[in-house]
């Protein structure tokens, strides 16, 4: 059989995507991901005992929004490559914008500090476990949006892994947040961030093995 019969044979059946296939396949993954997550939170740390206080204040809505906002732009990343062929676009630019803003702030805090408080406005009280409390937090999301886009057709799959774990580790940050009680812009531009980019390396990392097509 020629190549062009053979190509003309295997396509001869194909039928459209359903319209909102990868949306409602990648909802469904990290749902269920989030799920998952919020779970392992809250038996493992539960919130924080003064949530309800911790609820009227700014620095709290602050820290949940950077979290988020990461996740959700990054999610939005990976709908572009969970299709084949498709390049990133001005949304691998706006995922960084959220980090952005965090990291101009805690500048300003830091210059605003007098120089005996900056360790404390750094290192907080858990600096040394937050990123690994995210990267726990977040593997049921990781597992999730892995799952996603392993049904789907990606064709740069270490970028769709990395979109991957930045998805994962920005809203599994989002629901560490509940749990921890660190406020400090400085605090979270280096360690949330940190645990967000060890889930991202997660999702790279594995993503040869995980989203290559069989």
């Amino acid at each position: 059989m020629k190549t062009d019969e053979l190509i003309r044979s295997l396509s001869a059946d194909l039928r459209p995507a359903p319209r909102g296939a990868v949306a409602r396949r990648l909802a469904l993954g990290l749902g269920v991901g989030a799920a998952g997550s919020a779970l392992v939170m809250w038996l493992w740390l539960g919130p924080r005992p003064d949530l309800a206080q911790a609820l009227a204040t700014p620095m709290f809505w602050m820290k949940l929004a950077y979290a988020a906002a990461t996740g959700l732009l990054a999610a939005g990343l990976l709908a572009r490559l969970a299709r084949p062929a498709r390049p990133p676009g001005a949304l691998a630019v706006l995922v960084a914008a959220p980090f952005a803003l965090v990291a101009a702030m805690a500048a300003m805090r830091v210059a605003l500090a007098p120089p005996a408080a900056h360790h404390d406005l750094l290192m907080g009280q858990t600096a040394m476990i937050c990123p690994w409390r995210i990267l726990l937090i977040a593997l049921p999301l990781l597992a999730g949006a892995i799952w996603a886009v392993r049904g789907l057709a990606p064709t740069r799959l270490t970028l769709a892994g990395l979109a991957a774990g930045v998805c994962a580790g920005g809203l599994g940050a989002a629901v560490y947040a509940v749990a921890c009680a660190e406020t400090s812009a400085p605090f979270l531009a280096v360690w949330y961030t940190l645990g967000i980019a060890v889930v991202a390396a997660a999702g790279a990392l594995s993503a040869r093995l995980l989203l290559r097509w069989r």
